[in-house]
Parts: C-alpha cells; structure tokens; sequence
C-alpha cells in the first residue's frame, strides 16, 4: 500500500500512462446516494466486486464517484510461474492488475489521447478519501465489505489508509442500447484499441449514453502479460472486447446487424465446397467459451 503522500502525485507509479489527482485539493463531497455496487445494479451478486460507485455533489456540481476496495492479493488474479513473478516484479505486476491502478492506466491513456468524454465517461482524476469517512458510508449505506487489512482497525481511524477514488461525469440514466448506440460503441472500441487501451469488459451495464463507465478489468499498453506470454494469448487478450461487444448484441436482443467479428454461419455460406488448392478456409483461434479466463 503506498504511503498518503503518493496520493498527490500521478498514479501508477510505473512505466506507461498515469492519472493525475483531482485538482480541487480538500474538495468538500456530499454524498447523495449509492448508485451502484461496483458494476450494474444493486445486487447481491455483486459483493465480490472491486469497488461502489455513488452519486456526489461538490461544490453544488453532481459527479458519480468510484471508491475502490483495498486490494493486496495480486497473485490471486494474474496467472503467472513464480519465475514470471519473480522476473516482472511485484510492483509492475500490482500496477497493472490491481482494479484501481487499471482504471487509472486506462484514463491517463485516454487523456493523452484526448479522448476523455468521447469514447467513455469523462474523468477528472483521482481522489484519496479519508478513512474516517469508512464509518459514515456504513451508517448511511451500510457498507462494511472494504478489504481493508485487518491490522489497520488496530490504528486510529486517521492513521489508516485513505480510500482510492475515481471522479467521473455523472451521466443520468438512460434506455436500453439501440442501433445507433452500439454503432458507436464498437467505432469507439477501436478508437481504443488503436491507443493500446483494451477495456474487456464489455457489457450494457457498463455503459451510459453510449459512453463506457468501466476500466477496472482494462489491460492497457504497455502491459508485462504482453511482453511475456506467446503471441496467440496476447491476441486472445486483446480480443476479448470484441467477442463480449457480440455477446452483449445477443443477451440483450438489440436488433442490429452490427458485429465486431465475423458471423460463422456467413462464413459458412462464402465457404467453396470443392477441395484443393484456393479453397477459403476461415479459422477462429479459440471461442466465446474461451474467453472468460480469469487473469
């Protein structure tokens, strides 16, 4: 965990893209409601998940704000050999797989891109929240799910570590995904992808006006599992945004003809019959079931 004086400086604190802090210095936040618990709806489903997002006012302008949960267990989500471990180090390993770190890699991409409010909800930086406000969330919202290491309850509530927070435009809620939006959204997930950003978790609950709200799965150029796992694991990474944009074009029945990837029963049909030398052949790596490997 880094020391409270980090916080005032661009996070991660690593090669690539960073976030800046948010620049009101000792912002007075008013928190108004909790908007969701970590990704979608209210639900219990979702007590595993990385972090809260609630709707604050500050200085009487309304933004939506992700605190994030502690997190130490790192080896626990990356997949790597104790050598690969060992070989990358525990610090790029954390700054590239901890929820708060990718987001934040993700957006510091985005701004240098000049992206910000284009392609997903514009970001304002990073905030630290002071740990005394732990007790007030759980009186009002009764949150008591933090991860936060047993040995700090044995400090003052002012010698724990501050919670990690995203600022970000609050964007009323909307209906359900249209044609037209999900054009967008797959113009936009190549925009991304050309920037080295892969969000890969691509689902309607994770957007809002066309707009992504998520980056806390994102793998953002450049990233140690790019740099040493084989190439078709690097492309299955890195496809991933596509193959879950298609998944979400079913499960919730949008009529469009939008896809991110080829249709098999088209390719099917372009297929010649015949054998012998010219004859297309289209292969596809790995499928959809595939593609929820855990990293």
């Amino acid at each position: 965990m880094l020391p409270v004086s980090s916080y005032r400086q661009p996070l991660p604190q690593c090669k690539g893209p960073k976030l800046h802090p948010f620049q009101k210095g000792k912002a007075d936040i008013q928190f108004k409601r909790l908007l969701s618990n970590v990704q979608g709806t209210l639900d219990s489903s979702d007590q595993a998940g990385h972090a809260y997002v609630f709707e604050i006012s500050i200085d009487s302008k309304t933004y939506a704000l992700k605190v994030f949960k502690f997190y130490e267990d790192v080896e626990d989500l990356v997949d790597l050999e104790e050598e690969e471990y060992h070989q990358v180090g525990s610090d790029i390993v954390r700054a590239h797989t901890d929820p708060f770190y990718r987001e934040c890699r993700a957006y510091g991409r985005l701004i240098e891109a000049g992206l910000n409010g284009k392609v997903a909800a514009r970001c304002f930086g990073y905030m630290a929240i002071p740990a005394e406000t732990e007790k007030f969330l759980q009186r009002e919202f009764e949150i008591f799910d933090w991860n936060r290491p047993c040995e700090e309850y044995d400090k003052l509530p002012t010698k724990r570590q501050p919670f990690r927070a995203i600022l970000k435009e609050f964007i009323p809620d909307e209906g359900p995904l249209t044609d037209r939006i999900v054009k967008r959204i797959l113009r936009d997930l190549k925009k991304m992808r050309k920037q080295g950003v892969y969000p890969r978790d691509i689902a309607a609950r994770n957007y809002k006006a066309g707009l992504l709200l998520d980056f806390d799965a994102a793998m953002t150029e450049p990233h140690f599992l790019f740099q040493i796992r084989p190439r078709y694991q690097v492309d299955h990474y890195k496809e991933m945004d596509f193959f879950k944009f298609d998944q979400m074009i079913e499960d919730e029945g949008i009529k469009t003809l939008v896809r991110a990837l080829p249709n098999d029963d088209y390719l099917e049909k372009l297929r010649p019959r015949g054998r012998g030398k010219g004859c297309y052949k289209q292969t596809r790596p790995y499928g959809r079931k595939q593609i929820h490997r855990r990293l």
